[in-house]
């Protein structure tokens, strides 16, 4: 019985991995069409300036930014941890102050916003990474007591 539950948290596993891995490669596509739109943006500048661009533009920016939320939450949902989370926080407050146009003091609480989500990101939690160092001193530290 216990040989059976293994396999499927090994099955279940490989196939969060996978789901993370096609996350990561979507938003580097996306980002790689980001780019593309911003230096087609830029040349049809130079060469003449539609009366809708601008609005075309942000319109597509609001497109790619929502899929890239989307991608964002099928990181968090596959990874479990806390960066995953702010990052999407941090994803949902840049979307907002990108692409509507609202008044001077939403912008500045959008910005304050993004601050405190850096400064908890930066300050206030550590990563996996982080955690796993922790967890090694301490046993490192528990070992050398014991002896």
């Amino acid at each position: 019985m216990y040989q059976r539950h293994s396999k499927v948290n090994h099955l279940l596993h490989r196939v969060q991995g996978r789901f993370f891995q096609a996350a990561m490669w979507a938003e580097i596509v996306i980002a790689a069409f980001i780019f593309a739109a911003v230096i087609f943006q830029v040349v049809n500048l130079r060469i003449h300036l539609p009366k809708d661009a601008h609005s075309q533009f942000v319109e597509f920016i609001q497109i790619v930014l929502d899929i890239l939320m989307c991608l964002e939450l099928i990181t968090m949902l596959c990874r479990h941890d806390m960066d995953s989370i702010i990052e999407v926080m941090i994803f949902a407050v840049t979307k907002n102050l990108l692409v509507s146009h609202e008044s001077s003091v939403n912008m500045l609480l959008g910005v304050i916003a993004l601050a405190m989500l850096f400064g908890i990101r930066k300050y206030l939690f550590l990563s996996a990474n982080e955690v796993e160092a922790h967890k090694q001193h301490l046993d490192f530290i528990q070992q050398d007591r014991d002896d």
